[in-house]
């Protein structure tokens, strides 16, 4: 065999090699997601109920579904108990993205323009804080907000907001950092103060990181479980999705475990508006990853 035909053989068993990790990665992957929706289309009503076999349906029903967005779980909320949730998931989870926003950009395009007293141990402070779960601060802020009387939605956005935007603010001032300030001075020439340049090139050049910003902190909100339950875990007309869930999964009171079916209706019902915001922000989130992938 020519040396020439080797190289052939050896590139076609890499690629051949490359190809079935790829496969046998991406059917690991989407295996789990696979296994949960197809249990929300069936009539099991336990997890391990299945078999191999099983793995192409044979019946497909709608009822877990029906039950979920038409089911009254708990007799003191008059209407549909799951809708209701998600969509104090989701107003929960916007307003966390807005303030994120706001903050984080303030905060960055602080710690990139403006000439203070030890700005660049302020900035790796803030890139330590962000190495801290969030889950270690729920009880501080629960005991906190509980002295300020805010264990409600408005103390539920101010305790999840700095979580992302402490994280979103060193990304600002990296992505602010790669603006030249030469825009803003021209704008400020042409009569635009400092605040509207700011809001009308800075803001406008680092749209990829607002984004960004804004998926994060909506996600964070959406999908927290700890510290809404310390917050609003005692009034169920007040409770999240994730809440929700938990209660319908039979743990926080196992004597109305519900069939698993319907619990995973749940999760993906709760999957959609998450797919939807990605799908809408994926060409920013590509130019926000390769945008601070460039900053040195």
């Amino acid at each position: 065999m020519s040396s020439r035909s080797r190289a052939k053989a050896l590139k076609a068993l890499r690629l051949t090699v490359s190809y079935l990790v790829l496969i046998v990665m991406a059917a690991w992957s989407i295996l789990p997601i696979y296994y949960i929706i197809l249990i929300s289309f069936s009539n099991v009503t336990k997890l391990f109920a299945f078999s191999a076999r099983d793995l192409i349906p044979s019946h497909v029903t709608l009822a877990a579904y029906r039950q979920l967005l038409l089911g009254r779980f708990l007799p003191t909320i008059k209407a549909p108990n799951f809708p209701l949730w998600v969509m104090h998931s989701i107003e929960l989870a916007a307003a966390t993205s807005l303030l994120s926003i706001v903050l984080a950009m303030v905060a960055g395009y602080g710690l990139s323009r403006l000439d203070m007293p030890a700005k660049k141990t302020l900035a790796m402070f803030t890139y330590i804080i962000t190495f801290l779960p969030v889950t270690a601060t729920t009880v501080p802020l629960f005991l906190l907000f509980a002295r300020l009387h805010l264990l409600n939605y408005v103390g539920l956005v101010l305790a999840y907001t700095p979580g992302t935007a402490v994280f979103a603010a060193f990304l600002a001032k990296l992505a602010i950092d790669s603006i030249p300030p030469d825009y803003e001075e021209s704008a400020m020439v042409d009569g635009l103060s400092r605040f509207g340049a700011f809001i009308r090139i800075v803001f406008r050049l680092a749209m990829p990181v607002v984004a960004l910003t804004a998926l994060l902190g909506f996600l964070g909100a959406y999908m927290d479980y700890a510290t809404a339950y310390a917050f609003i875990g005692i009034n169920p007309k007040m409770w999240t999705a994730m809440l929700g869930l938990y209660y319908l999964a039979g743990l926080y009171n196992p004597a109305s475990a519900p069939n698993y079916n319907i619990f995973a209706a749940g999760a993906v019902l709760m999957g959609i508006p998450l797919m939807a915001l990605f799908l809408v922000s994926q060409r920013m989130m590509t130019k926000a990853y390769s945008s601070l992938a460039g900053i040195k």
